[in-house]
């Protein structure tokens, strides 16, 4: 028995033994990743990429789309000023005001009924000259941002339901239409009236088609003597 005892104690001491002879695997500081490590790494940072970029996306094109929006919208407001400064200031010929249709039902009617435009003009000198006639209701003028070569935006202007006064006979009271397009609806067919949501978008949104910015205003002369009656008529 006891002769059993020893040889396990000795047993277990050259089993102990062994382990501590046992060369001991130290990984040098500068190893670098296994393959394994690198295509898993590599692997999470595609996830990663793939999972942040659409926001990202959304983020840019959006915020592009309400930059151009509150441009447009501007350019709108600065239309509508000059013709109300126009005809603030009297002695105008009627062909310097926006155009009136030319179909009478669009003449007559609200300014919300006349159609989109149908020609888009490279020159911006019958737009700009309020010396010679303007640009007919169908065309939209170009407009440039920062010196740009090529057209950012074109506007769309026009008048109806005019109330003349006088001889010769002058406007004194009429509707005004603005709207204001992006310079890509240029070509496009199928064009809109009403305003472009401004909704979250990865791409250009509702910009080939509809407008960026739609402005309705009435402009009225207030320095003549019958101004108030010709205004109650332009009412009606």
């Amino acid at each position: 028995m006891l002769r059993i005892n020893i040889c396990l104690h000795l047993s277990e001491g050259l089993k102990t033994y062994l382990e501590l002879q046992k060369p001991v695997v130290k990984r040098h500081p500068e190893e670098g990743f296994t393959i394994i490590e690198s295509l898993i790494a590599m692997i999470v940072i595609t996830i990663v990429v793939v999972a942040i970029t659409p926001p990202i996306f959304l983020a840019v094109a959006t915020r592009v789309q309400n930059q151009k929006a509150e441009q447009a919208m501007q350019l709108a407001q600065r239309e509508v000023d000059k013709i109300r400064i126009l005809a603030e200031k009297g002695g105008y010929a009627n062909s310097v005001l926006p155009s009136l249709p030319s179909t009478s039902s669009e003449a007559t009617g609200d300014a919300e009924a006349v159609g989109a435009p149908t020609t888009f003009l490279s020159s911006t000198y019958p737009c700009t000259s309020f010396t010679t006639s303007s640009p007919t209701s169908s065309q939209a003028c170009p407009v440039y941002i920062n010196n740009s070569t090529t057209p950012s935006f074109y506007i769309q202007r026009f008048r109806t339901k005019e109330k003349s006064y006088g001889t010769p006979s002058q406007v004194v009271a009429f509707q005004m239409g603005v709207r204001v397009y992006a310079a890509i609806a240029n070509g496009q067919s199928g064009l809109q009236t009403t305003p472009a949501s401004l909704k979250f978008t990865t791409e250009q949104g509702q910009q080939r088609k509809y407008p960026l910015a739609v402005m309705y205003t009435s402009v009225v002369r207030s320095d003549l003597k019958d101004s108030l009656t010709r205004y109650k008529e332009f009412l009606q």
